[in-house]
């Protein structure tokens, strides 16, 4: 690990703080947050954004100061106004709702999304029953769902049992790309033991950056006294990094800036270890950085992770 503290301060307790690598935006975070941005320059103020864009308060805030407005249905958006679909993906219906109305919306779902959405599709075609690995009410699932004429989800591995699936009957399965990676694995091996001609996805369908930040903070994690990991309470894979620091570490809390942190959990702990989710701005982490200097004498250093090299090519705006 790399220090990168500065000469410390006394009166203080001390504070072992470990930056988790890689933390924070992902590329198909970064490319929806970019297409918020390109249509606002291209066309100007206001830009409708159906739902959250990603899951993080900060960045919806940042983009209401340069112009997006955000809006739960196209209802609420005015003939003719320009619309960016969030990275979770939607439903055909939705797309096809915004060209009624005339409407000119951009698609920025996640290409990882898009792929799990053409798999399903293309398994739905070729007459298998479909089984959908995520959490109910989840927009990357509702999008899923919203392409097939039947799907069945599964959200913990004792609903494996209770699917309404002969055992013989041609089946595959997805996953949602912000899911567990444990959890999913327990499901898809119950899956497999339930039916006999069972499609799996060629690749993993969990995004590469949910995978590399669980793997992660499950190595860094037993070694620490606690775990922040910065995000929100309503993001999935946030969600996901703290239940997978809890299967390691006694003391975890999940918070979306310093106004959350629970400072209760941080009393007598020597070290913690910070994470952060796919759709935290790293403004985020610097300010729970800046939280905790004010309590503690904090000595950083900085985990060597996996370096993330993954881009996707821009929306494109016209």
């Amino acid at each position: 690990m790399r220090s990168t503290s500065p000469p410390l301060p006394s009166g203080l307790p001390t504070l072992d703080v470990v930056m988790v690598a890689p933390r924070g935006f992902c590329a198909g975070v970064r490319r929806a947050i970019r297409a918020v941005e390109d249509a606002l320059d291209h066309h100007g103020a206001p830009v409708y954004v159906r739902r959250a864009i990603v899951h993080n308060l900060e960045v919806v805030r940042s983009l209401e100061t340069k112009g997006a407005v955000f809006v739960e249905e196209l209802d609420e958006v005015p003939e003719g106004g320009i619309v960016i679909f969030s990275a979770h993906g939607v439903a055909p219906e939705i797309a096809a709702e915004a060209r009624r109305r005339g409407l000119k919306s951009y698609d920025a779902v996640c290409p990882l999304v898009a792929k799990v959405h053409r798999e399903v599709e293309r398994h739905q075609r070729n007459g298998r029953e479909i089984v959908l690995i995520g959490h109910e009410g989840h927009p990357e699932i509702q999008g899923t769902v919203g392409r097939l004429r039947s799907a069945h989800l599964v959200q913990h591995v004792t609903d494996v049992e209770a699917l309404p699936i002969a055992p013989d009957a041609p089946v595959a399965y997805a996953v949602q790309t912000t899911y567990s990676e444990s959890d999913a694995a327990e499901i898809v091996e119950a899956l497999r033991r339930s039916f006999q001609d069972l499609e799996e996805p060629a690749t993993s369908d969990i995004c590469y950056a949910t995978t590399n930040r669980q793997r992660a903070i499950t190595d860094t994690a037993g070694h620490v006294d606690g775990v922040i990991v910065v995000g929100e309470h309503f993001s999935s894979n946030a969600c996901r990094l703290t239940e997978v620091a809890a299967q390691r570490c006694r003391s975890v809390q999940l918070a979306a800036g310093p106004h959350e942190l629970n400072w209760d959990l941080l009393s007598g702990l020597g070290s913690v270890a910070i994470t952060a989710a796919a759709s935290t701005p790293e403004t985020s982490v610097a300010a729970i950085v800046e939280a905790l200097r004010s309590r503690f004498t904090v000595r950083m250093s900085e985990q060597a992770g996996i370096a993330e090299q993954t881009m996707f090519k821009p929306v494109a705006i016209a």
